[in-house]
């Protein structure tokens, strides 16, 4: 049996070095883009008025959709600041591999997930399920965008040439924080759901700082 073709195996090393086909971390980033968007877009399509509603109950029925502008709110600036991260650390990023392929659909699978638990917790914000049914999916999603970012900077040496080793522990210590906040608050969201809702506010503000006083501490040191 013949060796298949090169081609086949080979996996695109550089963005824009794209090819014939197409192929590059360019096609990545896109698909990525494409999916932020569309997760993005569909969190408003929970939000509307009952068919029922007559003109003079019109004022009544927008006050009491306010659960759902909560829950869209929240869960738009989630997918927002998550793609905020993913074009930071793609921007450090100069090739991939199969590995990191799919850790990226692993974080796409989670953050085109995200309008089901908006739309429960939106619909049922006071009741445990839906508070746990949604920290758990941002504890997923985060860790699924740290995970790719462990691993392009890690073994797998899949850096922009430059980087320097400071940045790179900071970029992993804020990843890291997201993941490790969420996975806290699902007892809380248990017995608590509005403290939740409320600390999810805050997390990534959190993170950012923790992230900007490890680079400080580092260079420092």
């Amino acid at each position: 049996m013949g060796k298949l073709p090169d081609r086949v195996w080979r996996q695109p090393q550089q963005e824009g070095d794209e090819g014939a086909d197409g192929e590059g971390i360019g096609r990545l980033l896109t698909l990525s883009d494409g999916v932020f968007a569309i997760a993005i877009t569909l969190l408003i399509l929970d939000i509307a008025i009952p068919a029922t509603t007559t003109d003079a109950g019109l004022p009544k029925a927008l006050l009491e959709l306010w659960p759902r502008y909560l829950a869209y709110a929240l869960s738009f600036v989630v997918i927002a600041r998550f793609w905020s991260i993913h074009h930071q650390t793609f921007r450090l990023i100069a090739r991939d591999n199969a590995v990191l392929i799919w850790l990226n659909f692993l974080l796409l699978l989670f953050v085109a997930f995200l309008p089901f638990p908006t739309r429960v917790l939106g619909e049922h914000g006071g009741t445990p399920a839906a508070a746990v049914l949604y920290a758990v999916s941002l504890c997923l999603a985060s860790a699924a965008s740290a995970a790719s970012w462990w691993y392009a900077s890690g073994k797998a040496n899949l850096l922009q040439a430059g980087v320097e080793p400071t940045q790179v522990r900071a970029t992993r210590a804020r990843s890291i924080a997201g993941p490790v906040f969420f996975a806290l608050t699902v007892p809380i969201a248990a017995f608590a759901p509005y403290v939740a809702e409320a600390a999810w506010i805050f997390t990534f503000p959190l993170a950012r700082a923790a992230s900007a006083w490890f680079l400080a501490h580092e260079r420092q040191g």
